[in-house]
């Protein structure tokens, strides 16, 4: 239980197939930033149930050498961790995004709660990334 919260700590100032974005909170046609907004998310979601670090960095370019080391520990002290994303709401503003979401984690087949999270993110010549991790 304390190990999900830890995750979450340790990234955020801070199964391909377990990760199901909320589709609901989505207008009927989003737009194509939208769309490449929720792969990035998604991408991150990936990255922390199979611990790959080299694509944690690719969604967040800018993570510190501390922010990997202790991203490193936290997927080193569990077995398995499904992440699911509740989008709450996608703020774009040109080239910024601040994304809200819920974030519920099940860890080692231990469910510990429900938790925010804000996503700041940009748009650079390679696409949407994330800048910041917050809650």
């Amino acid at each position: 239980m304390v190990l999900g919260i830890l995750i979450a700590l340790a990234l955020s100032a801070p199964a391909e197939a377990a990760y199901a974005p909320d589709l609901q909170s989505a207008s009927a046609a989003p737009s194509p930033d939208e769309t490449a907004i929720r792969k990035v998310i998604a991408d991150y979601a990936k990255a922390i149930e199979n611990k790959d670090v080299d694509l944690f960095k690719t969604v967040k370019p800018n993570l510190s050498a501390d922010e990997e080391k202790r991203a490193r520990s936290a997927f080193a002290s569990i077995q398995s961790q499904v992440v699911k994303i509740t989008f709450l709401s996608i703020d774009m503003k040109e080239h910024q995004a601040v994304v809200k979401v819920t974030r519920r984690d099940t860890i080692n087949g231990s469910i510990p709660g429900a938790f925010p999270q804000t996503f700041t993110m940009s748009k650079g010549r390679t696409g949407w990334v994330i800048d910041e991790i917050g809650r």
